[in-house]
Order: structure tokens, then sequence, then C-alpha cells
């Protein structure tokens, strides 16, 4: 594989720290945060970190828990972890009308409040992966893509009203096209978008309609480009079952340095379930290329801080 040129945006004392609140920097050209998507506090963290060979992500991304959720106890994760920024990926129930009704207000309200109270930068990645149908409280059929425009808009618009100028809104679809329909249907539109985002498992079978297909990371790349927004892949692991990651984690990073002035953060899906596990400690040839691809940058990652 070619030498890959990205620099990481890793944690460290970062210019905008005295104008708070302010939402998170845009790494310039060539530059990107590696990020995780991982439990709080956890063994699970220590281990990811110890598999890349850093001190601590420079995102950390959690979930809210249950059917409108808080986002306070995922902003929480990162609050030990200075120069780490919380990504909240935030379930809400879009069914019936219930958000451009006004019927969640003070709900919503009160999320941009706690994140308003944060005073520091914040990714929020509202309603994700809503092109698929694996999560019916904001996908089809039960949520149409205008339906999900609307509701998207309204929450944006009372973040704005609350002044929670930290938030930086992060759209975020799956790979892919499903029902006939590209994921950009249901894009709420620039003004109500600070990142665009993708989440994909990249595997031997799919590794090339991932990255160059429909939908794909391509896609994304140039879609960014074209918006004038930073791309995100928000979720990312080999694809399961895979006897060889090594690929993937190329293709990963080969596609990051092929759109330096677009691709902006690269968040790794460190979980483990009886269905499937992701972390990285538990994938000794994944992590040993994954850390070879930091260690790539070192001496530039040492003056930005965040590698062991």
């Amino acid at each position: 594989m070619a030498a890959v040129l990205v620099r990481f945006f890793l944690p460290g004392p970062w210019p905008w720290r005295h104008t708070a609140p302010a939402a998170p920097a845009i790494p310039g050209d060539g530059r990107f945060y590696l990020g995780v998507d991982s439990s709080s506090k956890s063994a699970t963290l220590a281990a990811y970190d110890a598999a890349v060979g850093i001190s601590q992500p420079a995102v950390l991304g959690g979930y809210t828990i249950g059917e409108d959720g808080g986002v306070a106890q995922v902003l929480a994760y990162a609050k030990d972890l200075p120069g780490t920024i919380p990504m909240v990926s935030w379930g809400v129930n879009l069914q019936n009308g219930g958000i451009t009704d006004g019927s969640k207000d003070s709900y919503l309200r009160a999320q941009a409040e706690a994140v308003v109270a944060y005073q520091k930068p914040v990714f929020i990645r509202l309603d994700w992966e809503m092109n698929g149908s694996w999560y019916p409280e904001w996908s089809r059929p039960a949520v149409s893509p205008s339906a999900y425009i609307a509701a998207w808009q309204h929450i944006w618009t009372i973040f704005h009203q609350a002044g929670a100028t930290n938030a930086a809104f992060v759209w975020c679809p799956n790979v892919g096209e499903f029902n006939g329909q590209p994921w950009t249907a249901w894009y709420p539109g620039s003004a109500y978008v600070d990142w665009v985002g993708l989440d994909a498992y990249p595997e031997d079978s799919s590794l090339t309609a991932d990255v160059s297909g429909a939908g794909g990371l391509d896609a994304l790349a140039q879609f960014a480009q074209r918006d004038g927004k930073p791309a995100m892949l928000a979720e990312w692991a080999p694809g399961e079952p895979e006897q060889d990651p090594v690929a993937d984690f190329d293709a990963v990073f080969a596609w990051a340095a092929r759109y330096p002035d677009a691709v902006k953060a690269l968040v790794y899906f460190n979980f483990g379930s009886t269905r499937r596990d992701d972390l990285l400690a538990d994938d000794p040839t994944g992590s040993a290329r994954l850390r070879q691809l930091v260690a790539q940058d070192r001496d530039e990652l040492y003056g930005i801080g965040g590698v062991d």
C-alpha cells in the first residue's frame, strides 16, 4: 500500500479552548480526529488505547440509553479526559410527529441546556443510520425522509435558540442505498448540518462496494466537498466474520488519505456483544495493523500529543 500521508488530530492544547463555548475545531487538510465509540472509564477503552498506542482518543463516542434518553451521561464520558471531545449518538423517537408538534420541546430544551452547561466542544450524532430499517423510531416505514428532515430542523432550531454554540450536529446515514433511494434523500440541508458522516463495516466481500459503490465512502467524501462540510466515518470496524482485517484497515486509511480536504474524523466502533465482537483487543491482527498506521506519523503525533 502506498504511504499514508494523513496526519492525525489528537488531544492537545488546541487554540479554541480559550473561547468557550465553541464547536469542535475542523482539522486542517491532511489531519483528522482519531476517535472511538466505547463505554466510559472501562477496561474496554483502556485496552483500545493500549492497542492503538495512544494515551486517549480525540473523540469518545457514546449512546443515549432508552427511548429519548439524556445526553448528560454521554457528555460525562469525556469529562476527565482534557482535549477529548464527546460524541453523543442521540436516539430520539420521531414517530407520529412527536417532535414537530412541539410536545417534546421541554425535553429537547433540557438536552440543549445540558450541552451548553458542558461548556466544551460536543458532537451530536442525531438519529443515525436513518436510511436503513433497523431503527424504526426514526426510519421507514414509520418515519419518511421528509418527516425526518422536519424533525431534525426542529431539534437543531431548539439547540440554536438555547445558545448551544459548542454543539456540532453530525448527520450520519449507513453506507449503501436502501429501498432504491440514496441517503441524500434524508439530508436536512446545509444550514442544519455541521458534519456529514457515514457508518460502514467493510469486509472482503463488500470492500469495493463500501468504498466506491453507490452510497459508499467515496460518495460521502465527494458530497462533503460539494457541500463544504467535514466528513466523518462515525462507526467502523472490519466486517464479521473477517479472517484478515488488514485490507479493511488499509482501505479506510487510504480513503482518508485520498480526501485530505474532506475526511476529518475516523471513529472506531469498539464494542463487543453476543452477536458480534468489534473489540480491537480481541483482534490482534487488526490491532497490530492499526497501530502501524498510527505510528507512521509518530513524529507528528508526538508534536500534537496523545501518542505513547
